[in-house]
């Protein structure tokens, strides 16, 4: 994991999709810094029983948490429940997400055009919604958002993915505006594509030295954070590495 420059003892964590390609690699990087991560997906999973198993192995505290993010019921009583329980929320990273290309706009189907919305929009509005609640009533927190690449770059055949995520960087601007008299900040990160398992099957011939790593990515939003990133509120931060 390399070693850890950041201090997040006695801050409480929720990782939406946290035991993914990305989240697995973001859950133990905020175990490491010391916060309290709830690891929230919709079923328990081999995944996210070796993300916990790993943490547990180093003394760091991560645990699961079912929840159904593409439902407001469930995200509500999410975030009672960790508030209840710890008594705050101090982080919300949103990884949950989807991705389908392929289809040029006029053969795109409707089903595809709304999973794109769903995975990718919904479920950061309705976490950013509860969890945003909370920190605006303890006056701080941070919030953080993964976009992409496609969002900017108008790329063919991606026309769904990308809508869905740039978004995500409106949300984030728009939230971050509304809280900008707390001291709730609210940012995205837009990776190119991450160096994961499911993406090197994916894309066997590519350079994968080129893609940013997982961890490379966990840094930024351990960073994102931090007390060091509190003047930054609404960005959009890049974090394509050489791809």
């Amino acid at each position: 994991m390399g070693q850890n420059q950041y201090d997040l003892h006695g801050r409480v964590a929720v990782i939406t999709g946290g035991a993914g390609g990305l989240g697995r690699a973001v859950s133990l990087a905020f175990g490491a810094a010391g916060a309290k991560v709830t690891v929230a997906a919709r079923a328990a999973t081999q995944a996210s029983e070796q993300v916990v198993a790993e943490a547990s192995g180093h003394g760091w505290q991560v645990a699961f948490q079912p929840v159904d993010v593409e439902d407001e019921s469930s995200v509500a009583a999410l975030v009672a429940d960790v508030a209840s329980r710890e008594g705050r929320i101090d982080v919300l990273v949103n990884l949950v997400g989807g991705f389908a290309a392929g289809q040029p706009i006029t053969q795109l189907d409707l089903a595809t055009w709304r999973d794109m919305q769903d995975l990718n929009v919904q479920t950061a509005f309705l976490t950013s919604k509860h969890v945003g609640r909370l920190m605006e009533r303890q006056g701080d927190g941070r919030i953080l958002n993964i976009s992409a690449r496609p969002a900017v770059s108008g790329r063919k055949n991606v026309a769904a993915y990308a809508v869905a995520k740039g978004a995500i960087i409106t949300l984030t601007e728009a939230q971050a505006e509304e809280l900008r008299d707390t001291d709730v900040t609210v940012n995205c990160v837009l990776p190119s594509i991450i160096d994961t398992p499911v993406n090197r099957a994916a894309l066997p011939n590519a350079d994968f030295a080129r893609w940013p790593k997982a961890e490379e990515i966990a840094r930024v939003l351990l960073f994102l954070a931090s007390d060091d990133a509190q003047l930054i509120s609404g960005a959009a931060i890049p974090v394509y590495g050489r791809a």
